[in-house]
């Protein structure tokens, strides 16, 4: 008993993998599709290797480099993360409070550029807000910290690159 019922299970997830090539048509308009995995016409949407090959206007691949990735994820670190975008080169603190400066928090934004480690490859912005009568003031930048949070990414992923090719 046991065994009959296992193999039907196992005929009907055979079955179920089959590919369906039949061509649909639409009665009213004539249009005809090839049913796809996730969608019901496999000409229309994006497959997971456009998005992996994707081009920018130069034609060159979309990649970020390593060493600056790295290397922000280091010294972002101090901050908890709540997005990382390993494709697109973006990486995106929580609001984070020092310990000794309770009045003032900060939230930092950092995107790696290129592919190639370049002193312009990484952009970080630094989002300020200090607290004002139990009450977070509106968001403003700081420049200065941002500059400084910059040099440190690209001091530490020179660093990377240089223990690497030891």
């Amino acid at each position: 008993m046991n065994k009959n019922v296992l193999l039907a299970f196992f005929l009907i997830l055979i079955s179920a993998c089959s590919k369906n090539n039949s061509i649909s048509q639409n009665p009213t308009t004539n249009d005809k599709r090839t049913p796809g995995l996730f969608s019901r016409d496999s000409e229309k949407g994006i497959s997971l290797s456009d998005i992996l090959n994707q081009k920018n206007s130069s034609g060159d691949n979309i990649n970020v480099n390593g060493y600056l990735w790295r290397a922000s994820l280091n010294i972002l670190s101090i901050a908890p993360l709540i997005s990382t975008d390993a494709l697109g080169g973006t990486i995106i603190t929580d609001w984070y409070v020092k310990k000794n400066i309770k009045d003032k928090r900060i939230k930092i934004t950092a995107y790696v550029k290129t592919s190639e480690l370049r002193s312009d490859g990484i952009e970080v912005k630094v989002h300020v807000q200090k607290l004002i009568n139990n009450v977070w003031s509106d968001t403003f930048t700081d420049n200065n910290l941002a500059s400084k949070i910059e040099d440190s990414i690209l001091n530490e992923a020179r660093n990377l690159r240089i223990s690497a090719n030891k």
